[in-house]
Parts: C-alpha cells; structure tokens; sequence
C-alpha cells in the first residue's frame, strides 16, 4: 500500500511502507517555521508515560498488528538512520506537543493529502469509466466492420449484386454499365 506524503511548512515528511511518518521530519518543520525548539526532538516526546500509554493503547485497538515491524511507533537508534516513525495519530499527537498551532497545521496537512488522494481516486473512477465505454464502443465498430470485411456481409452483398446482373439482359448490363461511368 502507499501512503501519501506530505508536505508540512515546505518540509516533506517521509512515510514508511508501513505507513509511519518521520516524526524528525516534523520536527524539522517546526523548527523551520519557529513553532519548536530543539529540546523538543521525538526523542524526548517518546519518553513521556502519557505518550507510551497511548502507543499501547493504539497497538491494543488493532492500529497495527503485534509484529515488530507493524507497530505503530518504530524507533531507529543509532547511526545516520537514526529517527522516529509513528503513524498519523501519533504524529497528530507529537505535533500538538509542540504547539497546538502546529498541531492544526499538520491535522489540516493530513486532511488535505486524503482528500487530495480521495480526489484522484475519484477522477481515476471516472475515467476508468470512459475509458471501458468507449473501448466498448469501439469493439462494437470493430466487430461490425470485421463482419463488413472480407468474406463478410460486403462479399455477400457483392454476391448478391452480381446474380442480379448475371439475371439481367446483356444489353441492360452494358447500358447500365456506362451510366456507373
């Protein structure tokens, strides 16, 4: 499946393929729109009991499965990776730790990247539509023109034709042969 990204005060958030967003990356964002400071990493947000209460709540309530990689919040210690994952609830949740205001420009960020896809699914619907349509028409033409062609209704048509002139009188043959000239 893929998630959609967004794009939070000119920072793109990234997603996993488990559909977990960069809670760094928001962070970023907030930063570079002045609503955080650096003492507010995911890092720090993570250990709050509250917030470690509501992950466990989430992965109770089926957010996500009790696999390892399918949890609803992935933490990457160490290294060039290192970064924090969580799903939309959660980064909804880090963002109003932030600032409320940040809170309702991400909530809004959300919103706005499922309707934006909900939009495209939509168009995508309808021209999938047109498209069986007129595919539809268009093997409709095609199979009249194939019975049309060669060794079809033209040839007996044609045959028709030419045993009505083989029944007429040679002279009216002629003349009517140099009227079609």
């Amino acid at each position: 499946m893929t998630y959609p990204t967004v794009i939070v005060s000119g920072v793109s958030v990234r997603v996993d393929s488990e559909g977990r967003y960069c809670l760094n990356d928001l962070h970023a964002a907030a930063v570079l729109n002045g609503e955080a400071t650096e003492s507010q990493k995911p890092s720090k947000f993570i250990r709050s009991a509250s917030v470690q209460r509501f992950v466990k709540a989430l992965d109770a309530r089926g957010q996500k499965r009790p696999l390892e990689h399918n949890q609803s919040l992935k933490v990457i210690r160490g290294g060039d990776s290192q970064s924090v994952w969580g799903v939309e609830m959660i980064a909804v949740r880090y963002a109003a730790w932030i600032k409320p205001e940040f809170e309702i420009d991400v909530y809004n960020t959300f919103i706005e990247s499922r309707t934006k896809a909900l939009d495209i699914l939509n168009q995508l619907n309808r021209l999938d539509h047109l498209i069986g349509g007129e595919t539809k028409d268009i093997s409709q033409c095609a199979s009249k023109m194939g019975k049309w062609g060669k060794g079809g209704r033209k040839a007996l048509l044609n045959e028709a034709r030419k045993n009505l002139i083989d029944q007429l009188d040679p002279d009216m043959v002629a003349l009517m042969e140099g009227k079609a000239a």
